[in-house]
């Protein structure tokens, strides 16, 4: 697989609102768009993303509060990366639309591939 590079790190967080003023007011991170209980923030000038997923559940932080972790490809790759997930019997876990699909790692960090 060649990835385009790794783009964002999914975390669980308790407060959506106060998370993103914290992240914006105080270390200044930028608003790059919201999806469906989510908001994703960006370094000014960067390209890297930090996702902010609410949960309604506690967790503990200490325990890790990664939601997941997601590796963008252009389409071409995406499609044959797929195929080649479920060739090797890689149980994928849910799907993000068209372009994007989550499967475990042999460690059981849930990771996300996708395609814009």
């Amino acid at each position: 697989m060649k990835a385009d590079g790794l783009r964002h790190l999914s975390l669980k967080t308790g407060d959506l609102k106060a998370t993103e003023a914290f992240y914006t007011s105080l270390l200044g991170l930028e608003v790059a768009f919201r999806h469906r209980g989510m908001i994703f923030l960006k370094s000014p000038g960067g390209e890297d993303l930090l996702d902010f997923c609410q949960v309604a559940s506690r967790f503990d932080p200490e325990a890790g509060g990664l939601d997941h972790f997601g590796i963008h490809v252009d389409r071409k790759r995406f499609r044959t990366l797929k195929e080649r997930l479920k060739a090797e019997k890689v149980e994928l876990t849910g799907r993000r639309g068209q372009w994007g699909v989550y499967f475990r790692d042999p460690n059981g960090y849930t990771v996300e591939i996708y395609a814009d």
